[in-house]
């Protein structure tokens, strides 16, 4: 802005030149053509303004990179030889080659302290003290966590389901919920069913496929329907997508009255792609 103001008051007072006036450009575009003689400390004083514009807004705008010391003591600092275990004590060097492989600084010194220290009280204390760190290492106790539900129904499930023609999309997990038996239907409603759960985990395994559905789908999402299936649930609800069942006899009875048929306006090549996605969504869920 300084620039500008400046060019135009020099060119104002000069010239008679307003470089913000487009009826003065006209002016000078008309003379041009005419081939009029204009004087060239006119052009020059405009490209040295151009010029000083130019360089004031390079350095306005330009980087500035901040030299901020970093440490370098661990990747400059000499590396040093591992820690050496500290020597023993000198009442062990009389018989440190006997048990520990030590070797005894001289003669006379061996000799001197062999006369004033028994052999039978130096080596068991040097002995305990090499080996009882690591018997002490193996032994420690470790604490053991329990695993996540299992769903032992898994099989008897999966043969219901086929035998109701479903098609099966193996999973081995999703979210919270271990070793579900997925099966999608012709009119794209996905079923899940475990045994042995919480409803709180079949709700966790609704909303994570919804979130990936959602990221990966859009609005398209809503044409996959979720149902749950809990066989001897662990907890109580009423939640209207998922439906519990006191025993394996009542989901088979259930499934037989709701076999996979195909509608009316059945699409097999949509259906086949998602069929195809949500096989994709099982296995990469399955491994997370």
């Amino acid at each position: 802005m300084t620039v500008a103001l400046a060019t135009t008051f020099w060119m104002n007072t000069r010239y008679g030149f307003d470089i913000f006036s487009a009826a003065h450009w006209e002016y000078l575009s008309g003379l041009q053509a005419d081939r009029a003689n204009i004087k060239p400390e006119f052009y020059v004083s405009l490209i040295i303004a151009l010029c000083i514009g130019l360089i004031g807004l390079y350095t306005i705008v330009r980087p500035r990179f901040r030299k901020i010391p970093m440490p370098t003591e661990s990747a400059n600092a000499p590396v040093s030889a591992p820690d050496q275990p500290a020597p023993a004590p000198q009442t062990y060097n009389n018989y440190a080659n006997v048990g520990g492989g030590m070797r005894p600084r001289s003669p006379s010194s061996v000799q001197s302290s062999a006369m004033h220290q028994p052999r039978p009280q130096t080596m068991p204390s040097l002995r305990q003290q090499q080996f009882t760190p690591p018997t002490q290492r193996v032994n420690m106790p470790t604490q053991s966590t329990p695993g996540p539900r299992e769903n032992p129904l898994a099989n008897e499930i999966k043969a219901t389901l086929e035998s109701a023609e479903f098609i099966m999309k193996p999973c081995k997990r999703i979210g919270k919920l271990n070793n579900p038996v997925v099966a999608l239907g012709y009119n794209q409603v996905l079923w899940i069913v475990t045994s042995n759960d919480s409803y709180e985990n079949m709700i966790d395994a609704f909303q994570t496929l919804s979130t990936v559905f959602e990221d990966t789908l859009g609005d398209s999402a809503n044409d996959i329907t979720l149902r749950g299936c809990i066989i001897s649930p662990t907890t109580s609800s009423n939640h209207e997508m998922i439906s519990p069942f006191n025993d394996i006899g009542q989901f088979k009875q259930f499934m037989n009255g709701n076999k996979n048929t195909k509608p009316d306006n059945f699409d097999k090549e949509l259906f086949d792609a998602i069929s195809t996605y949500v096989s994709t969504v099982a296995n990469y869920i399955g491994k997370e």
